[in-house]
């Protein structure tokens, strides 16, 4: 059974949409118990539209930054097309919450949950802006790397948290720090691209990866190709 946790504020707008709603019919199938659902969540059509690229394109290395209940819709589709997800989490608890339920869907082959701490940005990953910033820390560089396989063609980036933070590129680090274990063909996903710091971030990848981008504007999803083809998305 999968429930949905009602979590926002009589002044917080709804995130979900009818959309989503037949997004988490469509990814029933995949998952066998109970999914935890927050309003920290990927939203369902977004997740639909990156197992698409996944199920479409037979995209085998996945990397999710950034782990939760789309970990387990995404452990499943790379599973179907026999590839591999590797999931980072900086929570330990929420890390070893979710290598249970990675365990008890049977996806402990192909899936894993990879704890990797924040640490000071090193200077070479800040952003040279008068109008942007950098986090003062983010992932520990040398370890995502080291958990992170090789040959990666579909990143996913959701986390560091960043809705609190207008002026930050809080996930900005995460192409400069994986694209040399890229893959010669992949996709690149980011997660709330409705806010300024996303949507820039988003440009900037695009111009560091020599790709152009876009955004679903309906679900908030930013996204890339690198052979310029279209991603299908709900």
């Amino acid at each position: 059974m999968i429930v949905v946790m009602e979590m926002t504020t009589s002044e917080d707008p709804e995130k979900w949409t009818l959309s989503d709603v037949v997004a988490l019919a469509a990814l029933r199938p995949l998952v066998e118990g109970y999914v935890p659902w927050t309003t920290w969540s990927m939203r369902p059509a977004a997740i639909v539209s990156i197992v698409n690229e996944i199920e479409l394109k037979g995209r085998s290395t996945v990397v999710e930054l950034g782990a939760g209940a789309s970990t387990l819709y995404l452990g499943r589709a790379v599973a179907n097309v026999g590839g591999r997800l590797v999931s980072i989490e900086q929570d330990p608890e929420l890390v070893a919450y979710l290598r249970r339920l990675v365990d008890r869907e049977g996806l402990s082959d192909v899936a894993s949950v990879e704890q990797v701490g924040l640490s000071p940005l090193p200077p070479a990953y800040r952003v040279d802006s008068t109008a942007w910033t950098s986090p003062d820390t983010w992932y520990d560089v040398d370890r995502l790397r080291a958990v992170s396989p090789e040959g990666i063609d579909v990143l996913v980036v959701d986390a560091p948290p960043a809705g609190n933070q207008e002026r930050v590129l809080a996930r900005e680090p995460a192409v400069d720090a994986l694209c040399g274990q890229f893959a010669a063909e992949y996709s690149i996903f980011l997660d709330d691209a409705d806010r300024p710091a996303e949507r820039e971030t988003l440009r900037r990848w695009g111009d560091r990866l020599g790709i152009d981008t876009h955004i679903v504007e309906r679900i908030s999803l930013g996204l890339g190709r690198s052979d310029g083809g279209m991603i299908p998305s709900m």
